[in-house]
């Protein structure tokens, strides 16, 4: 009778568990992500944009910068970078304060995934009269925070052309 070595039959009982586990155990797959939506993303961002447009004739600073992550960076034209919501709603108190009554966005591009989408656009600034007071063209970084779009990153440049120095 031949012996078996102890180390040589462990060896083939922990191989045919393993054969065993590996074929009667069925593979799972990663779930697939969720497909983005471009369109609902667009609508989102827009009814956003809406809603700014509202709370600027309100002169509601707080409601505006709400719209804003908590660690948001508002980089308006001929301004310095404002970074968090209080300084940006301080900013924003700024704006109003300087005769700005009606914020109007008109977006035009929205791309991107996940939980950051970037928007493309203008935005034009108008006193309580109706008079025009600015015009911008802007790309913003809107991020998903608490379930809605908030944004992240606001970049914005005048269209007007800079004032000519006195003496030209």
């Amino acid at each position: 009778m031949r012996k078996t070595n102890f180390f040589q039959l462990m060896a083939t009982v922990v191989a045919l568990c393993f054969l065993t586990i590996g074929c009667d155990t069925p593979k799972r797959e990663a779930p697939a992500a969720a497909a983005f939506d471009a369109a609902k993303a667009k609508k989102e961002i827009e009814a956003a944009n809406q809603r700014i447009t509202e709370l600027s004739v309100k002169g509601d600073s707080v409601g505006l910068a709400n719209v804003f992550t908590s660690d948001a960076k508002f980089m308006g034209a001929n301004t310095p970078t404002v970074v968090g919501r209080k300084n940006i709603q301080t900013a924003i108190s700024g704006m109003f304060s300087a005769g700005v009554a009606r914020i109007d966005i008109k977006t035009s591009e929205v791309w991107g995934g996940g939980e950051l989408v970037v928007e493309v656009g203008e935005t034009t600034y108008s006193s309580k009269e109706g008079a025009p007071l600015g015009k911008d063209k802007f790309i913003t970084v809107w991020k998903k925070e608490d379930g809605q779009w908030k944004i992240f990153r606001d970049c914005s440049n005048s269209d007007l052309p800079l004032p000519v120095a006195a003496g030209k």
